[in-house]
């Protein structure tokens, strides 16, 4: 983040008195003489000028033609701070400004919507004040604030802007508000990220309930072996630090679809209080470079998940990921490499072990391989167990005897037991008559 005393080029256009050198020598002697009106009259000399030389504004109409003291006014009554698209705060800004414009909105639309009962589920009609947003202003502690979204220096970035002389602090104070504001907005949730054209981006919902870990029901010791292993990375900074060991974690889920692995991932994020950051290493905008980019500007506090890697890359003999950009040698890069970022946690998950290189999965990139199958006789009963919390112990042995006590035995796996459990959410008891569609 770069703060600078440049912005608000909007104001006072063009080359009000250019010619003149008077300019310079009241810039020099202005902030005195501010401090000294404010002091003795409460009256800030700069934001009246400032509203009264604004562009909508007469004066400020009047003044368009010009453009050579638009850099003295520039430097002199204005700050701005440029924040890149690529930093975490550029959307946290963003959201911030719009919330505090729906609380404080003077001008509102009326629109219709249907709203959930939370209760019972049920639907209906009601009226909605729509607030008018306007996302380029905006006041905070009585100063109005501009943000103007664009290219500078071939980046895409955000200027936030406003009247003033000196201290950039009222920036630090904003910026300390924002923090807040996201903090309380994502207590109990999981922020998930979505990578896409070279940036991090959380949608509407992307901030999603954590998910308790007994929620995702693997075999006897895995949730146990990854809570010790990731607790134990946590509090070992130091140690790597001290012996020149790069502070990063590597874990590879690998199992057939539908049993869990994604799920366990989110879990184990929420009980670490991390947010997830989600790539799909597919897209056809994704180079070696952006990729590089990513993994370096990945927000805070987040694992990485790179899923279904088998169907972008096979091995070192496709040097080229399918959409033809992103290189084999790349990702490694990225994994490893230089903007491999202090303290990392990268998951990775495949259905297909065999198609992945050894390179990719090394010591070093993937410290720990954990097998995710299909349900097991203690998953099925635990799961049967948790579904149906009134079940007898009979009932429970009963259901995991009449799934697997079958000529062939079946491959099921967890989300298709899940759907059965859903199926039959109302009448529990009746889910032995459901235990044909198991095998459709």
């Amino acid at each position: 983040m770069l703060l600078a005393g440049a912005g608000l080029s909007q104001f006072i256009p063009g080359d009000f008195a250019a010619e003149s050198v008077w300019p310079d020598s009241v810039a020099v002697a202005f902030p005195y003489i501010q401090k000294f009106i404010l002091h003795a009259f409460d009256f800030n000399l700069t934001e009246y000028c400032t509203a009264v030389l604004r562009r909508q504004h007469l004066p400020g109409e009047a003044l368009r033609g010009t453009s050579r003291s638009a850099p003295w006014y520039i430097r002199y009554f204005s700050m701005t701070v440029k924040i890149p698209i690529s930093d975490e705060s550029y959307q946290d800004v963003l959201n911030w400004v719009r919330e505090r414009q729906v609380k404080n909105a003077k001008h509102s639309d009326v629109g219709d919507r249907n709203q959930a009962c939370p209760i019972s589920g049920s639907t209906r009609a009601c009226t909605n004040f729509i607030p008018e947003i306007r996302a380029s202003q905006f006041w905070f502690r009585g100063r109005q604030f501009e943000i103007d979204q664009r290219v500078a220096d071939s980046t895409d970035c955000m200027l936030v802007s406003t009247t003033g002389h000196g201290s950039n602090a009222i920036f630090k104070d904003m910026l300390v508000e924002v923090k807040k504001y996201k903090e309380i907005k994502n207590e109990g949730k999981t922020v998930i990220y979505n990578g896409n054209s070279g940036y991090w981006h959380c949608g509407k919902g992307g901030r999603k309930r954590k998910r308790p870990l007994e929620s995702v029901i693997l075999e006897d010791g895995v949730a146990e072996s990854f809570l010790e292993d990731i607790q134990d990375f946590k509090d070992s900074a130091k140690w790597y630090t001290e012996f020149g060991i790069p502070y990063r974690r590597g874990y590879l889920l690998h199992g057939p679809p539908g049993t869990g692995k994604t799920s366990f991932i989110s879990a184990l994020a929420g009980h670490f209080d991390l947010n997830v950051c989600i790539l799909n290493l597919g897209q056809k905008n994704l180079t070696d470079k952006s990729l590089n980019q990513m993994f370096l500007d990945a927000p805070e506090n987040s694992v990485i998940l790179l899923e279904d890697v088998d169907a972008v890359f096979g091995n070192r003999a496709e040097d080229k990921s399918k959409n033809g950009i992103l290189s084999f040698n790349g990702l490694l890069n990225a994994i490893d490499g230089a903007a491999s970022a202090k303290g990392r946690i990268l998951f990775m998950t495949t259905s297909y072990l065999e198609k992945l290189d050894s390179a990719l999965i090394r010591p070093g990139r993937v410290d720990v391989k954990q097998y995710i199958g299909n349900a097991t006789e203690s998953q099925v009963e635990r799961m049967f167990r948790r579904f149906n919390t009134a079940c007898s112990d009979e009932d429970a042995k009963r259901f995991v005897r009449a799934i697997f006590d079958r000529p062939e035995r079946p491959h099921i796996s967890l989300a298709q037991l899940q759907g059965l459990f859903l199926r039959f959410k109302r009448k529990p008891a009746d889910i032995f008559s459901g235990l044909a569609t198991l095998y459709e």
